[in-house]
């Protein structure tokens, strides 16, 4: 005769526990969350869902507002970029927690020290040059016109930020997305990119959604 495990026919899936820590979190109970987060971690320490659930809820007890400002852009670029993307999408927004988290302000240090080693082979221009050609034209038509190689230099990391919200504001959330990825650390400033760029990633869904309903 079998034995039957009561315990494990009364344990919540993975993803039901998901689904009320998720609840919970965009609700503001993020100890609760932190909780349900951690029972499926528990039940798939391999699910990078739980992981990223987890994390937010636990920055939430502090930076509540951050935390879910993350977590909207983290659906947000799921739900516009493909699906094999997701594990990508994911260790981008695990690194962002953690520079969040640790506070790291190196950011541009660390680019200074690696400048040579990035522009080998590629086209080398000074973003300095592009704020004058801004004076007289727009940011779309210089950026378009960027050879495909090209390698952009900032001499101040405050210029570094704003090319990179000029890339927001000018629906390049794509290029946003590949600069952030490519970051070899991140800095705690780049929160503020991601609510611009949630904003119009959001916005980019509900016309998607609307389209596609107006076509049914």
């Amino acid at each position: 005769m079998q034995t039957i495990n009561v315990k494990a026919i009364n344990m919540p899936s993975k993803k039901s526990l998901q689904k009320k820590a998720t609840k919970s979190f965009l609700e503001g109970n993020f100890q609760q969350s932190f909780n349900l987060f951690q029972n499926a971690f528990w039940l798939d320490t391999n699910d990078l869902d739980s992981k990223i659930g987890l994390f937010l809820s636990d920055m939430g007890m502090d930076f509540g507002h951050d935390a879910i400002g993350i977590y909207e852009f983290y659906q947000s670029v799921l739900a516009c970029e493909p699906r094999a993307s997701k594990v990508r999408i994911q260790k981008m927004i695990l690194n962002l927690i953690e520079a969040f988290d640790n506070k790291t302000h190196h950011l541009f240090a660390v680019m200074q020290h690696n400048r040579d080693a990035m522009l080998e082979g590629y086209d080398a221009i000074n973003y300095t040059d592009i704020k004058t050609l801004l004076k007289t034209k727009s940011f779309k038509e210089i950026y378009g016109g960027l050879p495909f190689n090209a390698k952009l230099v900032f001499s101040r990391k405050s210029d570094f930020y704003e090319f990179l919200s000029l890339l927001v504001k000018n629906d390049y959330i794509d290029a946003l997305l590949n600069y952030i990825d490519a970051l070899p650390q991140y800095d705690t400033e780049l929160i503020s990119l991601i609510e611009m760029a949630n904003h119009k990633l959001e916005a980019k869904n509900k016309l998607k959604k609307d389209k596609k309903i107006s076509n049914e």
